[in-house]
């Protein structure tokens, strides 16, 4: 019996280990909290029908019903916000989870991916900002809440495009596993042009032009592709890629639901107005000292 179970487990940490991206790909706590738990719902799900892109569509749906119970300002509105909130980062694994397991995944896929995080956050955001206009909880200064969220939601734009573009980096420059963001770009260039006249393809077209204007925002300061030595990239920037995760999407988002929780939404604004910040600009001196010492 016990052979059996040690078996069955084996099994089961194979199979969610097929279903990680790479180890170095997610934000720590993503992966230490949020997979494990997805990967429950990744079983359930996983002989169905349902798709990866259906499932980003039910995160949307339940952050648009999270954004509900915050604009409600009471505790029980923000504790049960924040809950659901919640559930929507377990959604926002489970697609990518279903994809690699079912190996249907698609560049159109990661960008529905990406515009439903968006799409999500602006939701929660603007619900937080009825619930605090309600005035039964406030910010205790005197800056008006919806000037903190703006931002507050400006601050977590930067710090997500920022963490994605040097995670991208890493995969592409240091483990060599994934095109780089400027080799990206190209491609959906070509992508849409290709597409550009064909009918009934609207929603791709959106979807390839959103990222378009993303990619140029992260590669503002470019201006030619870069090229690195694999293995010296990997050894140098192997500790900073894990720093920027703490400024990433999903450590924004603990941050909210615990201050949702807590029902403090200051520890939200001070994490990333003020920490968040600080950080990131330290954090982007050192990188792109880094980077100037080992481009090619």
């Amino acid at each position: 019996m016990n052979n059996k179970i040690k078996e069955y487990n084996k099994k089961m940490f194979k199979e969610f280990k097929r279903s990680l991206k790479h180890i170095i790909f997610d934000e720590t706590l993503t992966l230490y909290i949020l997979r494990p738990i997805a990967f429950i719902f990744v079983k359930l799900l996983y002989r169905t029908p349902v798709t990866p892109n259906q499932v980003s569509l039910m995160a949307i749906f339940m952050g648009f019903i999270s954004a509900m119970f915050f604009s409600w300002g009471t505790l029980t509105g923000f504790l049960i916000g924040g809950i659901l909130y919640f559930f929507v980062l377990i959604l926002d694994c489970i697609d990518g989870m279903i994809a690699r397991l079912k190996k249907n995944g698609s560049p159109i896929g990661r960008i529905v991916d990406g515009f439903a995080d968006y799409s999500v956050g602006i939701m929660v955001y603007v619900g937080i900002g009825i619930g605090l206009d309600k005035g039964m909880i406030g910010t205790g200064i005197s800056i008006s809440h919806w000037w903190l969220l703006i931002i507050a939601a400006a601050s977590h734009i930067v710090h997500a495009m920022i963490v994605d573009y040097y995670r991208v980096e890493f995969m592409a420059h240091g483990l060599g596993k994934q095109t780089s963001t400027w080799e990206a770009k190209q491609q959906f260039k070509k992508e849409l042009l290709k597409i550009k006249n064909e009918k009934g393809k609207i929603f791709d077209k959106v979807l390839i032009a959103f990222y378009l204007g993303y990619s140029h925002l992260q590669l503002f300061q470019l201006k030619e592709e870069e090229h690195y030595d694999h293995k010296e990239y990997k050894e140098k920037n192997s500790l900073l890629i894990k720093l920027w995760f703490w400024i990433g999407p999903t450590a924004h988002i603990f941050a909210l639901i615990i201050s949702a929780i807590l029902y403090r939404p200051m520890i939200f604004f001070f994490y990333t107005i003020v920490l968040a910040n600080i950080y990131m600009l330290i954090l982007w001196i050192i990188q792109i000292r880094v980077l100037k010492k080992i481009k090619k």
